[in-house]
């Protein structure tokens, strides 16, 4: 059977070759890619003040992204390239589960989070062209294949648009008439609570 993962691994990765010029570029996009994802979220804070809240909730969803990926990946416990002899060691890496890529994952959900943000389309793109480069970097140091990298972004899709359907089926019951009473009763209670407060501290 044609195992597609192994052969396009072959095609993009560094493998055991004795000439491997683009090594120190992978090995530099590998540790540092997740960095400069984190300072375009940073930027991205600065530059945009009404927009700093979703840009904020982006950092939160890719906090859990790799939460989920790590958990994910110890679950699953699927070797690594250079653990199981299809590459040499050329990044120095643990030898955890490598499938979901915790970096693909985070770095896509983080796309895929700004693309959902009004006037964010092109600092989205500016993301997935960043995490496809840092997860070219670690296919071709032998860190994943690239079956690890499409795992990394299908938890990425499921996590943001599961927790956007989430929200929007929240909106909508909170909408719904028990949702408009039971905001009612809230407000009224907490009218009633707060009657009594004074507006000012007595001198």
């Amino acid at each position: 059977m044609f195992d597609w993962n192994r052969w396009l691994f072959s095609r993009l990765a560094a493998g055991h070759g004795t000439d491997a010029p683009l090594i120190p570029a992978a090995r530099w996009m590998a540790e540092h890619g997740a960095t400069i994802g984190i300072l375009m979220l940073l930027v991205l804070w600065w530059l945009r003040p009404t927009q700093r809240a979703g840009v904020c909730g982006v950092g939160l969803l890719a906090a859990l992204a790799a939460a989920v990926a790590h958990a994910l990946a110890d679950a699953i416990a699927m070797p690594r390239p250079f653990v199981t002899g299809d590459s040499a060691p050329w990044i120095a890496h643990g030898g955890r589960g490598a499938f979901p890529s915790a970096h693909a994952t985070v770095m896509f959900a983080a796309a895929l989070g700004l693309w959902q943000l009004r006037g964010m389309g092109a600092a989205a793109l500016a993301m997935a062209a960043l995490g496809l480069a840092t997860a070219w970097a670690r296919v071709h140091g032998g860190l994943h294949y690239p079956m690890d990298i499409l795992g990394g972004a299908g938890v990425a899709a499921v996590l943001v648009y599961g927790l956007r359907f989430m929200a929007v089926w929240l909106g909508q019951r909170w909408a719904a008439p028990r949702g408009r009473l039971a905001r009612r009763l809230l407000l009224r209670r907490w009218r009633a609570s707060t009657a009594g407060w004074p507006l000012r501290r007595p001198s």
